[in-house]
């Protein structure tokens, strides 16, 4: 499936939702994500928004008014994530992966974002 899709989207959520560790350490997290691949101008962002640690929609970035958290790399390291990432660390030290949003509400949420990146990278089947 392609990374940004509909499908991966949805996917992405499913994984989300049914992953109690995330939905437990995240039950105090509400907010939007916005991920996306840098150079690829036909792959649009998609947004996920979450509640309470569940994903409750998904959308383009238009659709939402605030986004708060954002995800982004190349396709190179998007890639690399997928073929060899193990664990969050290793994606966030890769040049061109990064992060960002309001710092204080990423420490608080530290353990939920990390299990939520690391479902991101362990999806099998997605390509960039």
């Amino acid at each position: 499936m392609q990374l940004m899709s509909q499908e991966w989207a949805i996917a992405y959520t499913e994984v989300w939702n049914n992953d109690e560790q995330v939905v437990k350490k995240l039950k105090k997290f509400s907010s939007t994500l916005k991920y996306s691949i840098t150079d690829r101008k036909d792959l649009a962002p998609v947004v996920i928004e979450v509640e309470h640690g569940i994903c409750i929609s998904f959308g383009s970035p238009e659709q939402y008014q605030h986004i708060e958290f954002e995800i982004w790399a190349d396709s190179k390291s998007w890639i690399e994530v997928f073929k060899n990432a193990k664990e969050i660390k290793h994606a966030m030290d890769l040049d061109g992966f990064d992060f960002k949003g309001p710092k204080i509400k990423a420490v608080l949420n530290k353990k939920g974002l990390e299990r939520s990146v690391e479902l991101l990278i362990r999806m099998e089947g997605v390509t960039v």
